[in-house]
């Protein structure tokens, strides 16, 4: 799209191109999402933008996806109570369960720094070359 067109609060599909060629997407650009939009090559997701940076024509927007996996911090009184030592700062990580052990997802919210010209309204046709990101369980 083109910067003109792209609005703060508004929602567009993002569309990762196959090639991320260095020389065009650059880490110091992209920031933090060099990394895992690598993985997200071929992919189209939903992106609301919260930011436009005209001069590098990058939109910052945040990405919801499900996940299986919790983190929960331990108190010193559980700490305790599982014999570990006292020196705090503990975590549980795992999968989260149901009563019939089916694994129960929750909404986590990403963000990601995406070009431009990879947003399309959400109510055009999809490139028929990409494939929907949330099948992989990225971003």
């Amino acid at each position: 799209m083109r910067t003109k067109d792209v609005r703060v609060g508004e929602t567009y599909r993002c569309e990762v191109p196959f090639a991320l060629p260095y020389r065009r997407y650059r880490p110091e650009t992209m920031g933090d999402s060099w990394w895992p939009l690598s993985w997200l090559r071929g992919t189209y997701f939903p992106l609301s933008v919260v930011d436009v940076d005209t001069a590098a024509r990058t939109a910052h927007g945040l990405v919801m996806r499900a996940s299986t996996r919790v983190t929960v911090d331990l108190t010193e009184d559980q700490a305790q109570e599982a014999g570990l030592p006292p020196r705090g700062g503990y975590q549980v990580s795992g999968m989260l369960l149901d009563a019939e052990g089916e694994p129960v997802e929750l909404p986590r919210i990403g963000t990601l720094t995406v070009p431009l010209r990879w947003l399309h309204p959400v109510d055009t046709p999809v490139s028929t070359s990409h494939h929907d990101a949330s099948v992989r369980q990225i971003p």
